[in-house]
């Protein structure tokens, strides 16, 4: 890998890294007249540094232990490097485990690297002979698993600066084992963030759901602060009219999944949870197919205004003017009589579609602010979403202007998800809409994509759904797509390759006259071809 290419990655990775440098340092990592080489990989497995003991630069340098080395499984086989960034754990690879011979004189071990909210954004690999004794190469593991989580502490410190931090420790008497977690707390010693430092699928009960829980809380747990503070700060009691909302969303929830798909979709989902906070009636629009209703039910569930007391109406049902009548009445009675503390809500979809006497009720309801004339116990949370970008509703609609720019006081709108990262797009849609799991074969994927989604979301879901349906139900190959979505391709480039005849049968469970005519090849031609290339049908 060229000189200049090396370095944009080594600095990526120090802008990353921060000031957590001291921990990969190769003066403690590596001992005194040692005969290892010590390497830190990004997170493609690309050697951004390499020391060599004094030396031995030119033994190791033949072996490719240089920067600029790559270390993709693709690439140099199976190595300790691109099975600690795939498995996410610290492993060694030892001798003739290699695959390529010219490695097997060497043993390496290697623990990923981590950030503040344990993403992969490289490796440490320490490489020596694979003659040395077993203590040795258990010593190794222990030295970059030491690094690895020093690492990330000192990330998730840097990351938290401005907070309470600590350790909280259990134990399992079963199987003798510890397990340890990092917090992050905010002024009130309420848990903001945590992050667990076990690389592998325990799950310990304690170490579950601690965000939003208060420290002081914790039972089961030795807890550690950081700092001057020695004892967990006691649970204040906060005024119900001060909102409080959490600083990040988590990534597991709905929300937070939502928000990785990118495309600016953290600055409004920012926004609009400020604003749900304080029951500021906001409006959700985008264009068809984008999700506002997904997302107006991803907020309430965020903030935990899920209940029974929800109310859901779509404005373009019939009937609509008399149930939402109704519904704003039971608003007023919830919000002047509340059950158990439940926050009242309302999702009010197709809001351009509300019949005129709904909307003049709608109007005189908004044109109230309960929190200044404090009229109300609890104000109520109320959502509007539409399937027209606000351009449309400010020029053609059927709205009022008076009641648009009463609705209009605060306003979100999606992105279409062409503007956003199609790849997890696609997951989160596989996710949402499947329950059986569903494999994409690489070529279709590319196509998915690719592709400029006119329809959104939406059509993301029609055409995965068809796909799944004209498929074999487990898996969708590029023979399974519309044929609008393989229109835009070159003509010249239709050529059939092993991939495309194996993805048709595949899809077809192996039906020759069914692959045929997905192929547009007559069912002798398939055979001919299945004979030439060798597949046989799978038991």
């Amino acid at each position: 890998m060229q000189a200049d290419e090396i370095a944009y990655r080594n600095e990526k990775f120090l802008d990353q890294i921060g000031g957590a440098v001291s921990e990969v340092d190769n003066s403690a990592l590596l001992p005194s007249r040692s005969r290892y080489c010590l390497l830190i990989t990004d997170s493609d497995g690309i050697v951004i540094e390499s020391y060599a003991p004094e030396g031995l630069e030119a033994e190791f340098q033949r072996s490719g232990l240089v920067r600029g080395g790559v270390w993709d499984e693709r690439v140099a086989g199976t190595n300790g490097i691109a099975m600690s960034l795939q498995s996410g754990r610290v492993l060694t690879v030892l001798g003739d485990e290699h695959f390529y011979n010219c490695f097997h004189d060497f043993s390496c071990s290697s623990a990923p690297l981590t950030d503040a909210e344990n993403n992969l954004i490289g490796t440490i690999t320490l490489v020596g002979s694979a003659h040395r004794r077993q203590e040795e190469h258990a010593l190794c593991e222990q030295v970059v698993r030491r690094a690895s989580r020093q690492f990330q502490t000192r990330l998730f410190r840097n990351f938290h600066a401005d907070k309470l931090t600590g350790r909280v420790l259990s134990r399992d008497l079963k199987t003798r084992r510890s397990f340890e977690t990092l917090v992050a707390c905010d002024e009130d010693g309420t848990v903001i963030s945590h992050l667990p430092l076990w690389r592998d699928s325990a799950r310990p009960s304690e170490h579950q759901n601690l965000a939003g829980q208060h420290i002081s809380d914790l039972k089961d747990l030795e807890i550690t602060l950081r700092g001057p503070a020695t004892v967990p700060p006691r649970r204040r009691v906060t005024q119900p009219n001060m909102p409080r909302i959490s600083a990040r969303v988590e990534k597991e929830t709905t929300l937070g999944r939502l928000i990785s798909e990118g495309g600016g979709l953290a600055i409004v989902a920012d926004r609009a949870r400020k604003l749900l906070a304080h029951r500021v009636p906001l409006l959700i629009c985008g264009e068809p197919g984008v999700g506002v209703d997904g997302f107006a039910r991803a907020l309430l569930e965020e903030q935990s205004l899920i209940s029974p007391m929800g109310l859901t109406l779509d404005a373009a049902n019939s009937g609509a003017e008399a149930d939402f009548k109704e519904a704003l009445n039971s608003l007023d009675f919830l919000s002047e009589y509340p059950v158990d503390n439940v926050v009242p809500t309302l999702i009010l979809r197709s809001i351009e579609s509300l019949p005129p006497q709904a909307q003049i009720t709608l109007e005189r309801f908004l044109d109230v602010d309960p929190m200044v004339a404090q009229t109300k116990a609890e104000p109520p949370a109320v959502l509007f979403t539409t399937d027209k970008t606000w351009t449309d509703l400010d020029g053609k609609s059927t709205i009022p202007k008076s009641l648009l720019y009463l609705l209009g006081q605060s306003v979100v709108e999606l992105p279409p998800i062409a503007a956003r990262d199609l790849e997890t797009v696609l997951e989160n849609v596989v996710a949402e809409g499947f329950t059986d799991t569903v494999e994409i074969a690489d070529n279709a994927r590319d196509v998915l994509v690719g592709y400029h989604w006119p329809g959104n979301r939406r059509e993301m879901h029609s055409v995965l759904r068809e796909a799944v349906i004209c498929g074999n139900g487990k898996r969708i190959n590029v023979t399974d797509l519309p044929a609008r979505l393989l229109a835009r391709r070159e003509e010249n480039a239709r050529t059939l390759t092993r991939s495309a005849l194996r993805d048709a049968l595949d899809s077809t469970n192996w039906n020759v006259s069914r692959a045929a005519r997905l192929l547009g090849k007559s069912r002798a031609t398939v055979n001919r071809w299945i004979a030439s290339e060798g597949l046989q049908r799978p038991e």
